[in-house]
């Protein structure tokens, strides 16, 4: 074994590793499973560091810093986008705007920058076509792939049970792939180790750990080098810390990772280059003076867009509110809910639009028929407390598994080494006319019959009533109720495409939220609950009935649910409802229409059109989900409505003066805050690197283990959003700004709650969102953990 004449004084501190390792894991943010994906903020792990120097750090570990080129910059200013204000604003002694202009100018796109070198790369360099770095990938994918399948493949690891690293370790000491690519005594390498992880993370840093770097940002590296199955890990470990679980897996992992560096630095330590080359590892960084300026020039070009927003929410457009309005429509805050609800408001000026997070407040595990585990239909900062059900008879659900079952069978003829390459033949015309039910009208999936809590008293009337005041209090609907209001959650509809769940309800754990907007309809229409909510203060008129709908967000058509279930006198009202959302879904298809290039459609072949895409098994853009997102505003809809938003803001109905404790105020900065920050940085990663933080063509992609996809047939595990969610095929569609919060209600009470909010305000303190009071009459942003007006040329640091 060699001994390690480059380990550092951090090393050799015992003391030092826990905490650098800690650190290192902390900071890779969770990858979901297709099944259920979800948004995530990739920077969720370095949310305790300013973003200026997260941005210094990812240069290091990953290669690039999340931040626009400079000719993009430029380019925006050209275009009127950043105006001479905007760059004012984000200057300060130090940097002018004239010295912001001029290193903008004067920088030089061919400069490479480049990570920390792992062992793989520094032997890439030295011999360029060893191609190590991409080996080295490629076999911890295979192992990841086989221990975290989810029954895609036919052939089960016989090691599986036993965990990532002890199933990779019992495979790779027999494992002669490495050794045939050029890694010799790899075999008798890996027998040598240890047999506890964290002893082989210790062992390999012992031997090949670099001086002059910092041990945190060496593991994190390591990781970097294998993101996607790093990220799983991460899911994997999450979830089950969320339900009170120890996981080791991202440790195992890294042990895996660090295994492979150090049997290339054992095999390969005596050669000149790599002795030389180890010893003054470092990252090559972009000029200090270019990335500064970078970071300023993003806050100039998101402050166009804020300054513009806060004028347009001041003006005021007349509307007020009314005693009662004919309808009440509650949608989930979702920007593509924004055009929608504005055409509702059109189509149907008696109409009170509110906005909620799309689960409506019932955080459910809900269980399909026929499906063997139930799935969480809420935010996945949640643990959902309550279970869920469709509630069929045994026969059906016997039929369903059944039919389950066959599918599986036929998935695994599908996958089978036996059959694959005669697979066409051996189906023939039975696999065409399979096909042809793909491209067939399909919907969201939807339960056969309306969801329940279970049989008997499954969940106490006392759960269901609390369940009830929270969602109706947190929505700021606790008087002036509609004689019939519309709880109205989301689903997407596309056929072949693994990143379905990536356009339904964020709100609702990936999933569509017909089953949360139903269990809400049904609770509250309960006679018993009404009761309930009326000893606590919420009295629901007996002439008042709520109905269950899903918008489906491709089509923009409206379904409604249980309708049978409403009295007769209600015929008329529905009636009149199903007509203002007809004239709705035919606006907001012409609204959507040019982004999709169908604007020359008439109304009918528009509708046909759409519904094509949504049910065409080629097409890699069937909507654009959330594209362009840029702010979140919770306030009375009397500020937002009339105004065109451009479906690019989350709406949140807040009443201020309503909310004396801040209880909803509070709620509303933890959760869809929270929430639509992920969603905003998660976009906003996918279009500034697309290398790193999204997932490729479409076309290329390829399902893994049932989990994530490849682009192509080999790499890492992909994470982000695919190339055709955020690029039109001739340019990108995604305006990349941190999100912008706009909230009414006076500063001292949002600064109250931060302040009890650590974890919260640190977002906005470290300038990965930005923050905004609307309170008499004037906007104020928030600055340093201060207000500053608007209209205040200086508005802080932007760092």
């Amino acid at each position: 074994m060699i001994s390690a004449p480059f380990s550092t004084d951090e090393v050799a501190s015992a003391s030092a590793l826990p905490a650098a390792l800690d650190d290192a894991l902390a900071r890779i943010p969770p990858l979901w499973p297709l099944k259920h994906f979800v948004a995530v903020n990739p920077f969720v792990g370095l949310a305790n560091r300013k973003f200026g120097e997260a941005c210094e750090l990812l240069q290091r570990t990953v290669g690039a810093a999340p931040l626009q080129l400079p000719a993009d910059y430029l380019a925006a200013w050209k275009r009127g986008e950043i105006q001479r204000r905007d760059l004012e604003a984000a200057a300060d002694p130090e940097w002018p705007s004239g010295r912001l202009l001029a290193t903008l100018e004067a920088a030089d796109p061919t400069v490479p920058v480049n990570a920390l070198p792992t062992v793989a790369d520094l032997l890439d360099a030295e011999r360029p076509r060893a191609h190590w770095s991409g080996f080295v990938v490629e076999e911890i994918s295979k192992w990841c792939a086989v221990t975290f399948d989810e029954n895609q493949t036919t052939w089960t690891s016989p090691w599986k049970s036993r965990g990532l690293f002890a199933t990779w370790r019992d495979a790779a000491e027999h494992d002669g792939n490495p050794e045939a690519f050029g890694l010799s005594g790899f075999r008798a390498f890996v027998q040598g180790l240890p047999a506890e992880t964290e002893a082989v993370i210790a062992h390999c840093l012992d031997l090949f750990a670099p001086p002059q770097v910092a041990l945190a940002d060496f593991l994190h590296r390591q990781l970097a080098t294998v993101a996607g199955w790093a990220g799983y890990a991460q899911y994997v470990v999450r979830e089950d810390a969320l339900r009170g679980r120890k996981n080791s897996t991202l440790r195992e992992l890294l042990a895996i990772r660090l295994a492979y560096d150090a049997a290339l630095f054992h095999a390969f330590a005596e050669g000149r280059i790599l002795r030389s080359g180890w010893s003054h590892a470092s990252a090559v960084p972009q000029d200090s003076s270019v990335l500064a300026a970078l970071i300023r020039w993003q806050f100039a070009y998101e402050n166009g867009y804020q300054r513009q927003l806060a004028a347009s929410l001041l003006a005021d457009r007349g509307y007020g509110v009314s005693s009662r309005a004919a309808v009440q429509a509650v949608f989930c805050i979702d920007v593509r809910s924004e055009v929608f609800r504005r055409q509702l408001e059109s189509a149907l000026p008696d109409v009170q639009t509110i906005g909620f997070a799309g689960f409506f407040g019932f955080p459910v595990a809900h269980r399909r028929a026929g499906d063997a585990s139930s799935a969480s239909r809420c935010p996945v900062l949640l643990v959902p407390p309550v279970d869920s059900c469709e509630p069929l008879a045994n026969d059906v659900e016997q039929s369903l598994r059944a039919a389950r079952a066959e599918a599986g069978a036929w998935k695994a003829f599908q996958n089978s080494a036996a059959s694959c390459f005669s697979f066409v033949e051996s189906a023939g015309l039975v696999f065409g006319a399979a096909l042809g039910r793909l491209s067939g009208p399909q919907g969201p999936r939807c339960d056969r019959v309306a969801p329940d809590f279970g049989p008997g008293d499954t969940v106490p009337l006392a759960t269901r009533v609390e369940l009830a005041e929270g969602a109706l209090r947190n929505m700021s609907l606790t008087r002036n109720f509609a004689r019939l209001i519309l709880i109205c959650g989301h689903g997407s509809q596309s056929a072949n495409n693994p990143y379905a769940s990536a356009l339904d309800c964020g709100a609702c754990g990936g999933h569509a939220g017909d089953v949360n907007a139903r269990l809400a309809a049904a609770i509250l229409n309960a006679p018993v609950v009404r009761a309930g909510l009326a000893a606590r203060g919420i009295a629901i008129p007996d002439d008042t009935r709520f109905v269950a709908g899903l918008h489906n967000t491709t089509t923009d058509d409206i379904t409604l649910f249980d309708l049978e279930a409403l009295p007769r006198r209600f015929t008329a009202d529905v009636a009149n409802l199903r007509e203002a959302l007809a004239k709705a879904s035919a606006a907001a298809r012409r609204e959507r229409a040019p982004t999709l290039k169908l604007s020359t459609r008439s109304d009918r072949s528009l509708t046909r059109e759409l519904e094509a895409r949504a049910s065409d098994i080629s097409q890699v853009r069937p909507e654009w989900g959330l594209a362009n997102n840029a702010a979140l505003i919770a306030a009375p809809r009397h500020r937002t409505r009339g105004l065109d938003l451009q479906g690019r803001v989350f709406l949140h109905d807040y009443n201020a003066a309503e909310d004396p404790e801040s209880k909803v105020l509070t709620l509303i900065l933890c959760a869809p805050v929270v929430v639509a920050s992920w969603i905003n940085l998660q976009y906003y990663a996918s279009r500034v690197d697309p290398v790193h933080y999204a997932s490729g063509n479409k076309v290329l992609h390829n399902v893994l283990g049932g989990l994530g996809v490849m682009e192509g047939n080999g790499g890492d595990l992909k994470v982000g959003l695919p190339l055709q969610s955020i690029h039109d095929g001739q340019r990108f569609v995604h305006e990349p700004r941190r999100l912008s919060v706009y909230i009414e209600a006076p500063p001292p009470r949002i600064q109250s709650v931060l302040n009890g909010q650590p974890a919260v305000r640190q977002l906005f303190d470290h300038g990965w969102l930005h923050l905004f009071a609307i309170h008499e009459g004037a906007c104020c942003r928030y600055v340093d953990s201060g207000w500053r007006d608007c209209h205040v040329a200086k508005e802080g640091n932007p760092q």
